[in-house]
């Protein structure tokens, strides 16, 4: 080939891009093409002098970082920083607006028209084709939403829509019409997505909740492609709008980054705090452990063991911890229900009848019990020599002060006569006398309850951090971390 036509074959480009130039076509960049998350914000390491690192202790087990199945407030602690919802809590459990920039509400208070804040982006994430986040979309709401109804997930959620104009129709024929053809609502019809931007919701009857309930984790925002892409989708890659984005979770810790998608406008703060490590432990002791050998800088909320260990009996720091740890105690409460199966096929007229004359005050723990005879069988004879079973199973559950409660009920209330032991299962069947279940005082008064349960324990959430983390302030919402105004003080933490 002669070099004339190689100098040709090589400005050819060039040429075209001039022609480009100089035409009078319109080029239109496409509004939902994805973007570049880095910024210079990601390059930040452990060994930059600003860079700050927290590690958090959790006392329930993150195994699905899916908000629809979010069982336990470890799990919600961890997903709201992932995630945003259209509204959040504030620290006096009031709405703020977080996906939201405009809120009109009808006079008769029945509809509500959002506008969302422009040119938010989710997170970069192997959900989207190209890797990188796209541009929030109304569609994403309405989607999530109507999500929340079908028959694959947790009914969590679903009480918290149920006023929905819509909803409860749509609700129940996904979860009791199973042939699909049959089926013939394709979504709520009070949630309308009015354009890109904006989306309105149309309530049954008034409701002064209703922004709170869209406050719930449980509502969080995500993409479709992050359910529908990938064989576990969001259990195990969670992809949100939050401030902080998802890195890894493997050994019992979870680790998340400040997130690098700028979306800095329309953001009222941005946190200081660049990467958040989650850590789990097999036990209470060991979770303390690591905390006193400085692993961990906070666990935000104590288990049973801990709070008895480093909580005297007027709720204060014990006077050995004064130097070493702040203790903050949340305006929220944990609740733990324990249930006496009355469908079980052991024999529980022993049971019930230990239990109702039982002196609850025995079961020492932070917090106050309450008692509801009608959670027990009625007893069909008046005979005081009926006979135990000598072993009654309870449904497996992770909830620390549950195993706490039974543990206490078992050694003094049931032995000698009888024992607990926990089934691997985790629902109730006929073979269980117990089954718990763990609530919070935001979700509990939204979520219905069929069965009444014999014991609740309403727990106070105790926090414990190291004197070097500032910030920590107490909140009237059960899972949130106020992650803003938190500050690591390195320094510090080297020193001690």
């Amino acid at each position: 080939m002669s070099k004339k036509i190689r100098t040709l074959l090589l400005l050819m480009p060039l040429l075209l891009l001039l022609k480009a130039c100089g035409t009078t076509d319109t080029v239109t960049v496409v509004a939902d093409a994805p973007r570049s998350g880095v910024t210079e914000r990601d390059t930040l390491d452990d060994d930059d002098e600003h860079f700050q690192h927290l590690r958090i202790g959790i006392i329930d087990p993150v195994t699905n970082f899916d908000p629809l199945f979010a069982d336990n407030l470890s799990t919600m602690r961890v997903i709201s920083l992932i995630y945003d919802g259209l509204f959040t809590l504030n620290r006096e459990g009031e709405p703020d607006a977080s996906l939201v920039s405009e809120v009109e509400i009808s006079e008769n208070g029945r509809e509500y028209l959002f506008k969302l804040k422009p040119d938010l982006y989710y997170h970069d994430s192997r959900a989207f084709m190209a890797g990188v986040g796209r541009r929030l979309h109304a569609n994403d709401i309405k989607w999530a939403f109507e999500r929340t109804a079908h028959s694959n997930v947790p009914q969590y959620a679903s009480a918290l829509l149920m006023n929905v104009e819509g909803y409860r129709n749509y609700f129940l024929e996904q979860r009791e019409v199973f042939d699909r053809s049959k089926r013939v609502l394709e979504g709520v019809s009070g949630i309308e997505v009015i354009d890109r931007e904006t989306i309105r919701f149309r309530l049954n009857r008034e409701d002064p909740d209703f922004l709170k309930k869209l406050s719930s984790p449980y509502l969080s925002v995500y993409p479709r492609e992050g359910v529908e892409r990938g064989e576990l989708g969001l259990k195990s890659t969670p992809v949100g709008t939050g401030h902080y984005q998802f890195r890894s979770a493997e050994e019992g810790t979870i680790i998340l980054s400040l997130n690098g998608s700028e979306n800095a406008n329309n953001r009222s703060a941005r946190p200081e705090v660049n990467r958040i490590d989650f850590i789990h432990a097999s036990n209470e002791g060991e979770l303390f452990q690591k905390f006193n050998r400085h692993e961990i800088d906070w666990i935000p909320e104590l288990g049973p063991q801990i709070s008895n260990q480093v909580i005297s009996s007027d709720e204060s720091l014990v006077s050995a911890y004064h130097n070493q740890f702040t203790l903050v105690k949340q305006e929220a409460q944990r609740l733990t229900s324990i249930f006496l199966n009355k469908n079980s096929t052991a024999q529980t007229e022993w049971l019930a009848k230990r239990l109702s004359e039982a002196g609850i005050d025995e079961i020492d723990i932070h917090g106050s019990i309450s008692v509801d005879p009608d959670g027990l069988p009625a007893l069909e004879t008046e005979e005081t020599d009926l006979q135990p079973d000598s072993e009654y199973f309870i449904s497996f559950t992770d909830n620390l002060t549950a195993r706490y409660a039974l543990s206490i009920m078992n050694s003094q209330l049931l032995e000698p006569d009888a024992s607990l032991a926990f089934f691997d299962i985790r629902i109730s069947t006929p073979e269980t006398s117990f089954f718990t279940s763990v609530s919070d005082s935001f979700h509990h008064s939204y979520q219905s309850k069929p069965d009444i349960p014999w014991l609740t324990i309403f727990t106070p959430i105790f926090g414990l951090n190291h004197t070097y983390i500032r910030g920590i302030e107490p909140t009237m919402v059960p899972w949130k971390i106020h992650i803003e105004p938190i500050r690591v003080q390195d320094s510090e933490r080297r020193e001690s």
